[in-house]
């Protein structure tokens, strides 16, 4: 629109300039006749056809000018489309991102109601599913001590036992290194106060449990471990990850103490729970970094700090394994 005013105000000055230059021919005397030819040639067809160059030039200014105005329309009408997306993809992300985690937070629920022990000698090569179950149950009672068999029956009958493998298979025990047939069993029991009873009674047999983490979390945890070694000197320290239900929300919580002295497992850092699906963690920046630290951890570098423990019991050989 600015430009065809300008236009129109410059045509104005040459009309004005046309005229007086007219005039000018029509007063010289001894041409009168040409005055008045070029006069009425110059008032006439050179002028409309000015006139008519003029409007033509208009429109066309006027129409660039319109053109201009719709294209900067256009373009904050798809900037706040794109902003809109954005907004939709943030949002779609962030619920991804809670079902994912979600997920993994249903995973390590069903964890904590599980009891892994290792190095249970099957004395032979199994491979019958269902005596292998037997033999679990067998041998666990024969390595409870008399005095807590009656409590130890009443409990079991409240687990449901599997043993996570096909067969048994030779290796080494950890406490002592003699070859044994093995096989890892499951324990799942839904009351939390008999499983930590379950497990305290097997530990007084030299019985100790693990925790029995899902195989969706076993990379995830390494990623978080290595973050954890920033801070933690493992050849000197044991770790004791766990997961902890606190405020409403699963958190991964991890305990250090020293492998020297008769020092107790203390708090050392809180994770949000990872997002089970590996694309959508590499979509959440940091999310293997601590959500909290404790400010100083005994044995590593600082003093002692203890709040109390959340989501899952202690004890001697606890965590030790992940």
């Amino acid at each position: 629109m600015e430009v065809a005013i300008a236009f129109g105000k410059t045509f104005q000055a040459f009309e004005k300039v046309l005229e007086g230059d007219v005039k000018e021919i029509e007063a010289l005397e001894k041409v009168k006749p040409l005055g008045k030819a070029v006069s009425k040639l110059m008032r006439g067809p050179v002028m409309d056809f000015l006139k008519y160059q003029a409007n033509v030039v208009s429109d066309l200014c006027k129409k660039v000018q319109d053109l201009e105005e719709r294209q900067v329309k256009a373009a904050d009408r798809e900037k706040d489309q794109q902003e809109k997306l954005v907004e939709i993809e943030r949002f779609r992300e962030t619920n991804v991102v809670r079902a994912s985690r979600a997920e993994m937070a249903a995973k390590l629920e069903v964890a904590t109601t599980q009891v892994k022990l290792l190095d249970v000698d099957y004395d032979a090569h199994t491979t019958d599913p269902k005596e292998l179950v037997q033999v679990a149950k067998a041998k666990l009672k024969a390595r409870v001590m008399a005095k807590d068999q009656d409590r130890y029956q009443e409990l079991v009958q409240k687990a449901v036992v599997q043993v996570l493998a096909r067969q048994t298979s030779k290796r080494k025990a950890r406490d002592d290194g003699r070859d044994i047939w093995t096989a890892p069993i499951v324990l799942t029991m839904q009351e939390k106060h008999a499983r930590w009873e379950m497990e305290d009674l097997l530990r007084r047999s030299k019985i100790y449990p693990t925790f029995h983490w899902p195989k969706e979390f076993l990379g995830p945890m390494k990623e978080m471990r290595e973050v954890l070694k920033k801070k933690v000197d493992e050849s000197t320290t044991y770790v004791r990850m766990r997961p902890a239900f606190n405020e409403g929300k699963w958190r991964i919580r991890a305990d250090v103490k020293p492998k020297e002295g008769q020092g107790k497992f203390v708090h050392m850092a809180t994770w949000d729970v990872p997002p089970i699906d590996s694309d959508v963690r590499e979509r959440v920046p940091r999310w293997a970094e601590p959500m909290s630290w404790a400010s100083v951890v005994a044995g590593n570098k600082g003093g002692a700090s203890s709040p109390p423990q959340v989501g899952g019991g202690g004890g001697e050989g606890e965590g030790m394994d992940l």
